[in-house]
């Protein structure tokens, strides 16, 4: 009798503990099974928004970063060393430190990180929605590595979910890199599964489209007959480029004045390839805050200009602030006033006719950027939130792009054909023949202040006689308009060959990886 009481006790105490265990088995909030998650669309489609928020998030550094270390910006602000972070870039004194560059560096991995996800744990064969994440993932993971590799030179690469022992991950081989970027971007144009437009003026496609794909590969293939010495990839780049031309379903925009194509009333028109989105939310106005419209706007911010509403928004803090070498540029190619140079820029005298007042001195070359600004209803909270959709590409860049590896593979016939397409919106004559220093002013002056012009510098191998000077000295205006050069202060300034044709590796990234080596220079 004993014996049978004390198996049951024994039985009783294992249940208990059992059923305890089960209580205290509770699953991790927050925490994703990749065994039983992205099992439908639903969960998959969430995954693909996060690319997009990604790719939004980079515009505020990757956009000052671009455009600052050209010969079109100086860097800005109240005045010298309002941020020294940005001063920094435009005088080529910028290091492994300077947080604009580790942010942008950061955000491509972040981008591909969530790429290697979908690509890791969705087969593209479950569903449209699965083929479509996947396929995405592709043409955004090559397109994070495009910048990577022409910015800092040779990035490791992480073409999946890296275990512990992958994290110290060496520089990747050029040729490694190139092909990953040609392979993702091949097999997303490829898959039949990107969005495409359903016509000229479908408003309504918001998702990469397989010509936004293509004119990537047109441009990586550019950029591969340069740095792999094969002219070979300029017929590939061109057939690209020429793939998105003849489809049809872009054009350059002209349904409004020219400096306004990129406010939110012309939002996702003709010519845009990729944009991404701002919802104009008045209940959700946070998930638009951003530092660029506040960064760009011109610097009125403390009272120093006086703005009617309807010449742009007010409260800016004036960096980006065009160079008199861009003014001259656009004057010695099309004229002092040509139509797409006062679309695009605006003078000192003529903002002041326009009723622009400045009340004390600035930090300013007298020259405003216009084709950039953003209007009183695309600004709120002191410009640090704006409804105007972030531009990664337009059809002109497609068509200069075109012209370029269409002149070099030896088509001049349809480089001539390109450019006459972008000077005929510009309001200029067309031309009868062209060369190559014609494509290189005309994607200079038609794309200035798009993020563009840093690396053609350095394709064209122009960056360190352009750059040169860059960080000497820093314009000082008064507000009768008159400006001086004050020296910067830096006994070391602008681009130094050996050193600036790549960006440095984050501190953090060389501190925590011992694998990685450093860019020369820093």
């Amino acid at each position: 009798m004993k014996t049978r009481y004390i198996i049951l006790s024994i039985l009783t105490a294992v249940l208990a503990l059992t059923s305890c265990s089960d209580l205290l088995d509770i699953p991790r909030k927050g925490a994703i099974d990749y065994d039983t998650y992205y099992k439908n669309d639903s969960e998959i489609e969430s995954a693909g928004i996060t690319m997009y928020s990604d790719v939004r998030g980079w515009y505020y550094n990757v956009m000052l970063v671009k455009n600052i270390i050209s010969d079109d910006y100086y860097a800005g602000g109240a005045a010298h060393g309002d941020n020294v972070d940005m001063d920094a870039l435009g005088e080529f004194g910028f290091n492994s430190e300077t947080s604009q560059i580790e942010s942008s560096f950061s955000g491509y991995y972040k981008l591909i990180y969530h790429a290697n996800v979908i690509i890791g744990h969705i087969s593209p064969e479950q569903s449209r929605a699965a083929a479509q994440a996947v396929a995405e993932a592709h043409l955004f993971r090559g397109w994070a590595y495009f910048e990577l590799t022409t910015l800092w030179g040779n990035p490791p690469i992480v073409d999946h979910e890296l275990e512990p022992s992958e994290y110290a991950r060496g520089n990747g081989s050029t040729e490694d890199l190139w092909k990953l970027i040609e392979d993702d971007l091949t097999y997303a144009i490829n898959s039949g599964a990107l969005a495409q437009k359903s016509s000229l003026n479908d408003n309504t496609t918001w998702r990469a489209t397989k010509q936004f794909a293509q004119a990537l590969l047109g441009k990586a293939y550019l950029w591969m007959a340069w740095e792999l010495n094969d002219k070979g990839y300029y017929k590939k780049s061109a057939d690209q480029l020429k793939a998105v031309v003849d489809s049809g379903l872009y054009d350059l925009f002209t349904a409004g004045p020219y400096g306004d194509m990129r406010h939110t009333a012309y939002k996702m028109n003709c010519e845009d390839l990729f944009e991404s989105i701002r919802v104009n939310d008045l209940d959700n106005q946070y998930d638009n805050f951003d530092f660029y419209g506040a960064m760009v706007s011109w610097r009125s911010s403390g009272s120093e200009m006086t703005i009617p509403a309807e010449i742009c928004g007010t409260g800016g803090w004036g960096f980006m602030v065009p160079t008199v070498d861009l003014l001259e540029a656009f004057n010695k190619y099309e004229g002092a006033n040509s139509y797409r140079r006062t679309e695009t820029l605006k003078t000192y005298d003529e903002l002041r006719a326009m009723g622009v007042v400045w009340n004390m001195a600035t930090l300013s070359t007298g020259i405003f950027n216009w084709k950039g600004r953003f209007m009183s209803d695309e600004l709120s909270f002191y410009g640090m939130i704006n409804t105007k959709n972030p531009l990664w590409m337009r059809f002109a860049e497609v068509l200069l792009l075109g012209a370029e590896a269409s002149f070099m593979a030896g088509d001049q016939a349809t480089a001539l054909q390109y450019i006459n397409r972008i000077r005929t919106r510009a309001q200029l004559p067309a031309l009868a023949s062209v060369d190559l220093e014609t494509i290189k002013t005309e994607k200079r002056l038609e794309l200035c202040g798009e993020g563009q012009r840093f690396q053609d510098l350095l394709r064209w191998g122009e960056a360190a006689s352009r750059l040169k000077e860059m960080g000497k000295d820093y314009p000082k205006m008064e507000p009768n308009g008159s400006v001086t050069y004050v020296p910067s202060g830096r006994s070391v300034y602008g681009f130094k060959e050996g050193k600036h044709e790549h960006l440095p590796y984050p501190f953090t990234e060389t501190m925590l990886n011992e694998n990685i080596v450093q860019n020369p220079g820093y």
